[in-house]
């Protein structure tokens, strides 16, 4: 039977943390790397390596809530119809519209926006959260407004066997089967990257080469749900702290050997470290008052709040107000293109800002009508279950 949940206030500003990386990256990063001989550049983007991982703090984020929403779910009579109702109250209204409005774009405001959408992958497999394949197999994103989608995809892939696996498999065993996602993805990744061209991309974008940091997220809710085990973790929280600070400085060593999200030099274990970097921030807010102060800011818990329609809405802002910058002044500028990002990003707030406030937060309202049993009306779909802290 599903327990009662609490609202974690803190895990809405890791999210805020992880679209912010997001937005730094495609907003500032990103587009400061298309200057060439550009030393102010240069040495911005240097500091912001890190950013574009962003999207694994948001797997390893997924992880902990869904799987915590199942694991406290799993004997409960009405178990799938719920966790899907929710899901899909979640994901598909703002995403439909999303990805419409780029296939319209082109026809609605043909003279005005036809060169500013590319896309080549076909609508079919958009609506079936499969873009993740194309993009593996022609080495491509495919589309500049809607290519972030394949995290999404990957997302979708997870939840269609994660619940299976909850409801079905022992708690013990379900421990070697987080062993095989957290081991098993970066030996995959190894082997696409060395047997296919298009093996960085792959390992990328394809769901099981992720699964280890989606492993690390249901891994850090399967401790928090047992007893001995989270007891040991809070009596030997102080070498946790330091093993946070080890794996942090082992990731700016790979920042300064010029680790990007397709070099690979370590075939593909990089991937395997941010994610257990990402667990052990998670772990550390869980347990920490000092790591929950700091993310119960209230900006970093409204940022986690507009985070899906901020991460969905985007990079269409992004490309129309740098095309707008472009028009405005042709000449290439650092100065130009941090304008045209400081505009995309604040359009893209306040459409998102709006879309939480009209479409998304009622939608939700409205799944959450579908309840596990025993369940009593909780708000939000993204709330677990949390002892008082050890302070």
């Amino acid at each position: 039977m599903a327990q009662k949940t609490n609202r974690v206030p803190s895990l809405d500003g890791v999210r805020g943390l992880a679209i912010g990386l997001v937005l730094l990256w495609h907003g500032l990063f990103a587009p400061l790397s298309n200057l060439p001989n550009h030393p102010l550049a240069a040495r911005i983007i240097g500091l912001g390596r890190l950013s574009w991982s962003g999207v694994d703090l948001f797997f390893v984020l997924s992880g902990f809530l869904i799987g915590g929403i199942l694991l406290d779910a799993a004997d409960s009579k009405h178990y799938f119809a719920p966790f899907y109702i929710r899901r899909a109250h979640r994901i598909v209204p703002l995403y439909a519209a999303v990805v419409a409005f780029v296939f319209l774009s082109r026809y609605l405001f043909r003279s005005f926006a036809a060169g500013w959408v590319t896309n080549g992958i076909p609508l079919w497999q958009y609506s079936g959260f499969l873009q993740n394949f194309w993009m593996a197999k022609h080495d491509s994103f495919g589309s500049n407004m809607l290519g972030m989608t394949w995290s999404l995809a990957i997302e979708e892939q997870f939840y269609l066997t994660l619940p299976l696996t909850i409801r079905y498999v022992s708690r013990s065993r379900l421990w070697w089967v987080l062993g095989g996602m957290i081991a098993g993805a970066p030996l995959l990744r190894m082997l696409l990257i060395h047997s296919i061209p298009q093996g960085a991309m792959a390992s990328y974008v394809l769901m099981p080469c992720r699964a280890d940091a989606l492993g690390f997220g249901l891994a850090a809710a399967l401790m928090k749900r047992t007893p001995n085990i989270w007891g040991w973790v809070l009596r030997w929280r102080s070498y946790l702290y330091v093993a946070l600070g080890a794996t942090f400085l082992g990731v700016v060593v790979l920042l300064l050997s010029g680790f990007t999200a397709f070099t690979n030099n370590v075939f593909g274990l990089e991937y395997s470290l941010l994610g257990f970097l990402y667990f052990l921030l998670l772990l550390s807010v869980l347990i920490s008052s000092k790591f929950e102060a700091v993310f119960s800011v209230r900006f970093l818990r409204y940022m986690g709040t507009i985070a899906y329609g901020l991460y969905l809405l985007h990079p269409a802002c992004l490309v129309v107000a740098h095309n707008v910058a472009a028009w405005i002044h042709p000449a290439q500028s650092g100065w130009i293109t941090m304008a045209g990002s400081v505009c995309g990003l604040a359009l893209a707030t306040a459409v998102a800002a709006i879309s939480w406030e009209y479409l998304e937060k009622p939608l939700i309202k409205r799944g959450h009508r579908y309840k596990y049993d025993g369940e009593q009306a909780p708000d939000r779909i993204e709330r677990i279950t949390v002892p008082d802290k050890t302070r």
